[in-house]
């Protein structure tokens, strides 16, 4: 390490710890993944609204947000984790605060959706079961293996493989030098462009699902849509991206655009991403203005500088999102769609296709969020957050990046200490 990086570390250990705004963008990309899976379960199903402008908002808003909105919770993941990390942690206590904090959500909705499936469809298989068990489906580039029950808990399976990497990972970028830290997200940016039309000019499937639960056409095929958007390693580049955006800040040593432009070239890239073709909008074209907003949001946290996420609604909503992430599509496949079907056969509700009047769909965007964020509340005070306190090291105190940063005279190591157990 360079005496510079020796004092940008110094430095950070007499910053304040908490990121406010990135709990409320956890908030906003939740917002964009359920927003997403209303617009396309509408469209493909054959819907449209009776209002061209209503129709046209919610295809700029929602019909690609999801997948980028992952790319950037796969962006913060190694953000908040290697921002909180202290250096006495170990890996098994890092793995136990990971199983922690996901594990129980995870089997709660598992077995909801092996219910679900099991009576509309059939009982899914051993294998199957047992991938999706034990997060490791997305290694089989098969829709019926990472698609089969949540919907959702794929990302979950490459969130699994960059928490087994982590320590390893941790402990080799925090040893580089800070010109490594911006030539590392720099290669993964050329990896997340590049790399999928390497392999898409190479590899094609012998043996394609035979029917697929989202179609992958316009994305490359089901290869290019498996190993762009699905496949851990390829999704790893996001994840180290965060990680050196992590150590950059806390270092001092982070040198990019601040709020207010990193939400304009935000901006752009939405723009982008409506225009892109192929396997691009999945990830590639948000994931540079995503990670320079990341990096400028902490950076005015930590200086008490402007941001526009630190409402309190906003950032309680990013408190349970990883709740609402992993349940929110049951809800609206199964609960709202019983209620909406009761509403017809009462005369109360119109058919909604093919053509829906825009309040009616404004109305049930409305009722459908307002139900998943009961269910997604429910799950996260009866069992996300009992089973974090009860199953994570009792010697790591739990402390919310939420909490409102307040002078104190606890030394900066011990207030390291307390962080990483979130």
């Amino acid at each position: 390490m360079s005496a510079s990086d020796a004092v940008g570390v110094e430095r950070d250990s007499t910053r304040p710890q908490h990121l406010v705004s990135l709990t409320g963008l956890r908030g906003i990309l939740a917002l964009m993944v359920f927003g997403t899976h209303f617009y396309l379960a509408f469209v493909m199903a054959g819907g449209s609204f009776d209002s061209a402008a209503v129709q046209e908002l919610l295809r700029i808003l929602f019909s690609r947000a999801g997948g980028v909105a992952v790319s950037c919770f796969f962006l913060l993941s190694g953000f908040v984790l290697t921002f909180i990390a202290r250096p006495d942690d170990t890996a098994r206590s890092f793995y136990r605060r990971r199983i922690a904090k996901v594990y129980p959500v995870h089997l709660v909705t598992l077995a909801v959706a092996f219910a679900m499936v099991s009576v509309h469809y059939e009982v899914p298989g051993a294998k199957v079961t047992l991938a999706h068990v034990f997060l490791v489906q997305d290694w089989v580039p098969s829709q019926w293996y990472y698609l089969t029950m949540t919907g959702l808990d794929w990302s979950l399976s490459c969130e699994a493989f960059f928490y087994l990497c982590f320590p390893a990972l941790l402990y080799l970028l925090t040893r580089a030098r800070t010109w490594m830290l911006y030539v590392l997200p720099a290669t993964a940016v050329v990896l997340i462009f590049g790399l999928p039309h390497v392999l898409l000019s190479t590899f094609s499937l012998t043996h394609p699902d035979p029917m697929e639960m989202v179609p992958t056409g316009d994305y490359g095929g089901p290869v290019g849509y498996w190993f762009a958007y699905v496949f851990p390693p390829m999704r790893m580049a996001e994840f180290v991206i965060g990680i050196c955006l992590a150590l950059l800040v806390r270092r001092g040593a982070w040198r990019g655009p601040g709020v207010a432009i990193s939400l304009v070239l935000c901006a752009f890239g939405w723009w982008a991403t409506l225009e892109a073709d192929g396997y691009l909008p999945l990830a590639a074209t948000m994931v540079v203005p995503f990670a320079l907003l990341i990096a400028a949001l902490s950076t005015a946290d930590l200086n008490s500088g402007w941001s526009p996420l630190r409402v309190k609604p906003l950032v309680w909503f990013g408190e349970i999102s990883l709740s609402f992430y992993v349940s929110h599509l049951l809800v609206q496949e199964e609960l709202f769609a019983r209620l909406w079907n009761a509403g017809q056969s009462a005369g109360l509700l119109p058919a909604p296709l093919p053509v829906l009047s825009w309040w009616v769909g404004i109305l049930s965007f409305t009722a459908q969020f307002l139900l998943a964020l009961a269910v997604a509340w429910l799950l996260y005070r009866l069992v996300e957050l009992p089973m974090v306190r009860r199953l994570r090291p009792k010697d790591v105190p739990p402390l919310p990046l939420t909490a409102a940063a307040q002078p104190t005279a606890v030394p900066p190591a011990r207030k390291a200490h307390d962080l990483a157990g979130r």
